[in-house]
């Protein structure tokens, strides 16, 4: 029996070696998790490319001229995706009229860029989002550089801050900031519950987990979170294709449906649907690398909005006592399989595929990645344990 149990422990460590090798390729032939229960259209996007050679930061009139003209035909939900930290530079007094823009919509969305500590930028206590399980390893957001005073009176403030990965891609957004021991809601998440009819404040982070939920407390969409609390930009996907117009034709075409001209736009499409009005300029967002070359901030939020509405990415990591416990599990059951190696090759793929099949039901239903890695980590741990006891029981190892 000793060689036997002795083969066990070499065959599970290498098994999970392996596994370990094949943690980028977690998410390969997974599913994505069902869509939402409510359809979520995409949002209409009002860039601000012509405002280039303008000084920064632009004048708010700009800004408040395009709210006025897109007021009438009532989009919800209105996010700026705008660093207003700054007055305007030219007359201060058009930040109140900015803050009137605002308040004829339903609490537009502004971002705050969040800061880990409290000594970078000012405190702000954002709405919180009712929450289950540690917080550990979600972004911190202590402080923020954060809209001036007049433009947070008629806005919802959340916090926003991406930051690129080791190899200086942007992979992933963030959905959810930790501020002290309370989780709040990122600014993309705030525009998404929105958009989905979600209430926030009915809605939960359970463990890691969002829970999206309307006024009646209906279960309208589950999306995983990785343990920063981001999700995913799925580069691969096509480009989405929103409605995209510019800062000043936007006014025009407010004032030629005003004196009965045919509009450059069709402004009532805008109607009931989300409007993000964003910079895609480098004086106010550089552009991102992706692993397609440059792209703009705006571009990765409206593919993680796209994937999110047609069912989010699988993310989460399966507990390690369940890594661990199915690895030995595999090389427990090696000593058993035919000596042969037809049959021991049989038993591998038997395995690997039972458990990827567990694991392609737990991406579906559960958000969780990482079915192939396990899969083919048990596979090499049962055939090893069983080469490994025919070298014990064979050899000179005494």
């Amino acid at each position: 029996r000793l060689p036997r149990v002795a083969d066990d422990a070499p065959a599970a460590a290498l098994g999970l070696l392996l596994a370990t090798l094949l943690v980028p390729w977690s998410r390969m032939f997974l599913p994505a998790m069902p869509a939402p229960a409510v359809v979520t259209p995409l949002p209409i996007l009002v860039t601000i490319e012509d405002l280039a050679g303008e000084p920064w930061p632009w004048p708010r009139l700009d800004l408040t001229l395009v709210l006025r003209a897109v007021s009438p035909y009532r989009p919800s939900p209105v996010g700026l995706l705008l660093p207003l930290d700054a007055p305007d530079a030219l007359e201060p007094v058009q930040d109140d009229q900015l803050g009137r823009a605002l308040a004829s919509f339903d609490s537009p969305v502004l971002p705050a860029v969040a800061f880990r500590d409290e000594t970078r930028g000012e405190k702000l206590e954002l709405p919180t989002l009712p929450h289950h399980g540690s917080l550990r390893g979600i972004r911190s957001a202590e402080s923020f550089l954060a809209p001036e005073e007049s433009l947070r009176r008629p806005a919802r403030i959340s916090a926003w801050k991406v930051t690129p990965e080791a190899d200086r891609h942007v992979h992933r957004l963030p959905l959810v900031f930790r501020q002290g021991e309370r989780a709040v809601p990122s600014w993309l998440l705030e525009m998404y519950a929105r958009a989905l009819g979600a209430d926030l404040a009915k809605s939960e982070f359970s463990g890691r987990t969002l829970i999206l939920r309307d006024e009646q407390g209906r279960e309208l969409q589950k999306i995983p979170v990785d343990l920063r609390g981001s999700v995913p930009v799925d580069w691969n996907s096509p480009d989405p294709a929103p409605v995209k117009m510019e800062i000043r034709s936007v006014v025009l075409a407010s004032e030629q449906e005003r004196i009965g001209v045919t509009p450059v736009h069709d402004l009532t499409t805008l109607t009931k649907k989300p409007l993000i009005v964003a910079g895609t300029l480098p004086e106010v967002y550089p552009a991102i690398d992706s692993p397609w070359g440059r792209k703009s901030l705006v571009d990765a939020v409206l593919r993680t909005w796209s994937r999110l509405a047609s069912g989010p990415i699988p993310v989460l990591h399966p507990p390690r006592w369940l890594i661990l416990g199915c690895i030995l599990a595999a090389a427990a059951a090696g000593i058993f399989v035919p000596r042969q190696f037809p049959g021991r090759l049989g038993a591998a793929a038997g395995t690997a595929l039972l458990v990827f099949c567990f694991g392609w039901l737990a991406a579906k239903f559960g958000g969780y990645s990482g079915a192939l890695p396990l899969a083919l980590g048990c596979a090499w741990a049962l055939l090893l344990s069983s080469l490994l006891l025919r070298w014990l029981e064979t050899g000179h190892v005494r």
